[in-house]
């Protein structure tokens, strides 16, 4: 049974990773990250063009120059987008979560996102223990993940196994 999920995450995916511990460490290595589900944001990944118009309307520039200075509220559109996503995310989260019986939950998300994350997870909708790192690992391998995990202390580093054989799970061992 799982007992640590991690979500890595920027604005445009977010993977959901368990951690999982072997029953025979000292043959089978540590443990290691299992990547279960992910979700994307299609929004995030639009350019710009396609989600706003060069010209806004009436005071575009004539001929001679521009007329005035416009706010078309790009930005207001783009935190909305972003908030839309962390909705998004916690649902599949919670649903995670539980699936897996987690008692301890790891965000690993770029800072933006991961402080509009905490702005909408106002009383502790997770029900676990919730450790936050800022650093966005979106695009890193399950080992790279682990690594760098590991190293600030919220996951136990990967190990090869003692006898450095490998050996499938049931296996009996090979006498010498």
């Amino acid at each position: 049974m799982t007992r640590t999920c991690i979500i890595v995450a920027d604005g445009a995916r977010a993977r959901f990773i368990t951690l999982e511990v072997p029953l025979e460490p000292s043959v089978e290595g540590g443990a290691r990250l299992v990547e279960r589900d992910d979700l994307v944001n299609p929004e995030a990944e639009a350019p710009e063009r396609g989600l706003f118009r060069d010209r806004s309307g009436r005071g575009h520039g004539s001929r001679s120059g521009p007329a005035h200075a416009l706010d078309d509220h790009r930005e207001q559109h783009l935190h909305e987008v972003e908030k839309r996503f962390v909705r998004r995310l916690i649902e599949r989260a919670e649903r995670f979560v539980a699936e897996h019986r987690a008692l301890e939950l790891v965000l690993a998300m770029e800072p933006r996102l991961l402080g509009v994350l905490r702005a909408e997870l106002n009383g502790g909708r997770l029900r676990v223990g919730v450790r936050e790192l800022a650093e966005n690992l979106t695009r890193q391998s399950l080992s790279d993940i682990q690594a760098r995990l590991a190293a600030r202390g919220a996951l136990p580093a990967a190990r090869p196994p003692e006898h450095g054989v490998f050996r499938p799970r049931g296996q009996a061992p090979a006498s010498r």
